[in-house]
C-alpha cells in the first residue's frame, strides 16, 4: 500500500460539459475523498469561479507541491501534462475523456470510486523514460517521440541517420520517428513500430513511409547518441516534440537526439499492468 493523497492538483482539456461535470463531481466529493484541490491559475481561467467548487487556485510552484495531477482528457492532454511537470516528483493520473486513452489510469465511467481508491493508496508510479532533441543549441524534451516530418505535402525528404558515431544510412521517406517506450504505442505503432514496456531502458528508431523493402524499426540502447541530417537537395524538415513544432532543418543541417535525463512521472492502479492496457485498448477485443 501506498502514501495516501491529501492534495490533489488538476488539469483538463478542452472545456466542454464532461469537464465541467467532472470538476463539478469532484468537487463534491472532496470532502468524502479527504483531500484538497488546487487548480493552476491558466487551467482555472478555463472555467469560471472555481473557488466555488471548492478548488483553490495556486501558481506553477503550487501546482508542482501536489501529490498528483488528476488529468481529464485524452492521451494528448495527459502527455501535455507529463511535460508541463517534468522535473518534478508529481505524478500524473489520467481519467480517460478521450478515444483511446491509453496512458489513462482510470476510466470513463466510475471514475470517481477508482479514485477514492487511489487516494487510499491503492496505486503505483511508473518512471518514463523521455527524449532530448538538440537543435541549434536549444534543447527540447519529450515524453513520447522526437518526429522529423516533411513539411511539403507531395515532396520526400532524404534523411541521412547516424548511431553513436556510425553513419548508418540515408532513406527517402516521410518523415522519422524517434520513439521512448511510452510513445511507443502512438505514432510508432501506426508505422509497423515495435511495442515496448513502459520501464524498458530502450529508444526506438523508427521511419514513415520508408522507400526501402529493408529497412526494420531499430531498438536502441538509451546511452546511445542519435544523429540526423537533412540531406535534401532543396526540402525542409520540421522537427516536432510530442506533436510541438520545435524547429525546423534546412537542407544540410542535422539534429541530436538523446534518451533525458529527467523521468516523467505517470500513476496506475495498483493491479494494472502495461500488458493488460495494450490487450483491452489496442487489440480492442470488446469492440470498444
Amino acid at each position: 500500500m501506498a502514501d495516501r493523497l491529501t492534495t490533489v492538483a488538476v488539469l483538463t482539456g478542452r472545456r466542454n460539459d464532461d469537464a465541467v461535470r467532472a470538476l463539478g463531481e469532484l468537487g463534491a466529493a472532496r470532502e468524502m475523498l479527504g483531500v484538497e484541490l488546487v487548480m493552476p491559475a491558466d487551467e482555472a481561467a478555463k472555467h469560471g469561479d472555481v473557488e466555488a467548487l471548492g478548488f483553490r487556485c495556486v501558481d506553477d510552484e503550487g501546482l508542482r507541491a501536489a501529490d498528483v495531477c488528476l488529468v481529464f482528457g485524452g492521451d494528448g492532454t495527459i502527455l501535455r501534462a507529463l511535460g508541463r511537470l517534468l522535473g518534478s516528483t508529481v505524478p500524473t493520473l489520467g481519467v480517460n475523456y478521450g478515444n483511446v486513452g491509453f496512458l489513462a489510469g482510470l476510466p470513463h465511467d466510475d471514475w470517481l470510486d477508482g479514485l477514492r481508491a487511489m487516494v487510499a493508496g491503492e496505486h503505483r508510479v511508473v518512471e518514463l523514460l523521455t527524449v532530448v532533441a538538440t537543435l541549434n543549441g536549444t534543447m527540447v524534451a519529450a515524453v513520447n517521440d522526437i518526429v522529423l516530418s516533411r513539411v511539403e505535402p507531395r515532396h520526400v525528404l532524404h534523411l541521412e541517420y547516424e548511431v553513436s558515431g556510425v553513419t548508418v544510412g540515408r532513406m527517402l521517406c516521410d518523415g522519422l520517428i524517434l520513439s521512448t517506450p511510452t510513445g511507443s504505442t502512438a505514432y510508432n505503432l501506426s508505422c509497423d513500430g515495435p511495442i515496448v514496456e513502459w520501464d524498458a531502458g530502450v529508444l526506438v528508431l523508427n521511419f514513415i513511409a520508408p522507400h526501402s523493402l529493408a529497412f526494420r524499426p531499430m531498438v536502441l540502447r538509451p546511452d546511445h547518441e542519435i544523429s540526423v541530417g537533412n540531406v535534401s537537395p532543396s526540402e525542409r524538415c520540421e522537427v516536432l516534440a510530442d506533436g510541438r513544432e520545435v524547429g525546423r532543418l534546412c537542407c544540410g543541417e542535422r539534429v541530436r537526439i538523446t534518451a533525458g535525463e529527467e523521468r516523467a512521472r505517470l500513476m496506475v492502479r495498483a493491479e494494472s499492468s502495461f500488458y493488460q492496457n495494450v490487450e483491452e485498448k489496442l487489440f480492442d477485443r470488446e469492440g470498444r
